[in-house]
C-alpha cells in the first residue's frame, strides 16, 4: 500500500511540475498512470499509436506502449542528466538517444546547440525527430569498431540491450559506429555535453571515443552494474576528467564528470 501511495505521489508531483494548465496536468498524469492501468487489466497498450502530452518545455510525443512515457519522471521532471540548472554549451552529443527526452531537454536549455543524437532502433530515431527537430539524428549503435552487433529488442522497438532485459525480447543485428567516426565525419571540433545511456556498452562506446572525449567538456551517463560502473569512473579520470557525481542503485548508477 505504501509502495502505491509513493509512486501515486510521484505520479502527481511529475504532472504538476510539468503541466501548463489543468488539462495538460490531467494528460501527463493519463500517460504516466497507463502501466498500471494495464497491469489492473482495465486498459491495453495500443504500440501503433503515438500521442502528444504538452509541457512545460513543449509538446513531447510517445508511443502507447510499456516504456516511452517512463522516462519523462527521471529525465524532465527529476533532471537526471543535471542540464536545467546548468546548461550545456557548445555541441551535445546524445548516444542512446531513445525517443528523444533527453534530446528535447537539451534543446530547451540550449535552444542555439547543436544537438546530434546516436540510437540504434529505427522506431526510436522516428520519434526523436519528433521530439527535437532540430537535432542531427543516427540511426546505429555506437561501439569501439565500425561493423554490427547483437542486441536484445523488445516486440515495440522500445529498447535494444547489450545486457539481459526485464521484458521479452529477441536477438537483432545493427549497425555499429564509433563516436570518433561520426565526429570526424559530422566535423565536430570540440564537445560541451556528452550524455550516453547504452544498456551495458559503456565501456565499448568509450574503446571507440578517445578522440572525442579529449574534445569533451563535460559527461552525464548511466551505468549497468557495479564493476562497469566503477570502470568508467576510473577511465574518466584517466582521461583527465573530474568525477562531480557518482549514484549506484542496486543494478545502474549515475556518474557525471567534467574538465577542470
Amino acid at each position: 500500500m505504501a509502495n502505491g501511495i509513493g509512486r501515486g505521489l510521484e505520479f502527481l508531483g511529475c504532472a504538476w511540475s510539468l503541466s501548463r494548465d489543468t488539462q495538460s496536468l490531467f494528460s501527463i498524469l493519463w500517460a504516466e498512470t497507463k502501466n498500471l492501468r494495464v497491469a489492473a487489466g482495465v486498459a491495453t497498450y495500443h504500440p501503433k499509436e503515438v500521442y502528444t502530452l504538452k509541457t512545460r518545455i513543449g509538446r513531447l510525443h510517445f508511443r502507447d506502449n510499456f516504456g516511452d512515457v517512463t522516462n519523462l519522471a527521471d529525465v524532465i521532471w527529476r533532471d537526471v542528466y543535471r542540464v536545467m540548472k546548468n546548461p550545456p554549451t557548445g555541441t551535445m552529443l546524445d548516444v542512446g538517444a531513445n525517443v528523444g527526452l533527453a534530446a528535447a531537454m537539451l534543446s530547451f536549455v540550449n535552444p542555439k546547440g547543436r544537438i546530434l543524437c546516436m540510437e540504434p532502433l529505427a522506431a526510436c530515431c522516428h520519434m526523436v525527430e519528433h521530439n527535437c527537430p532540430n537535432a542531427e539524428v543516427i540511426q546505429a549503435a555506437v561501439g569501439a569498431e565500425p561493423g554490427s552487433v547483437r542486441l536484445r529488442v523488445d516486440p515495440d522497438q522500445v529498447i535494444a540491450s547489450a545486457i539481459p532485459t526485464a521484458w521479452s525480447a529477441h536477438d537483432e543485428d545493427v549497425p555499429v559506429r564509433t563516436l570518433d567516426e561520426i565526429c570526424a565525419e559530422k566535423r565536430v571540433t570540440d564537445v560541451g555535453f556528452l550524455k550516453m545511456d547504452v544498456e551495458g556498452m559503456e565501456g565499448e562506446v568509450f574503446d571507440g571515443a578517445t578522440e572525442t572525449l579529449r574534445r569533451t567538456k563535460r559527461v552525464a551517463m548511466e551505468t549497468h552494474g557495479h564493476a562497469l560502473h566503477e570502470e568508467i569512473q576510473k577511465r574518466l579520470r584517466d582521461a583527465g576528467f573530474f568525477i562531480t557525481g557518482s549514484l549506484f542503485k542496486t543494478k545502474t548508477g549515475m556518474v557525471y564528470a567534467e574538465r577542470r
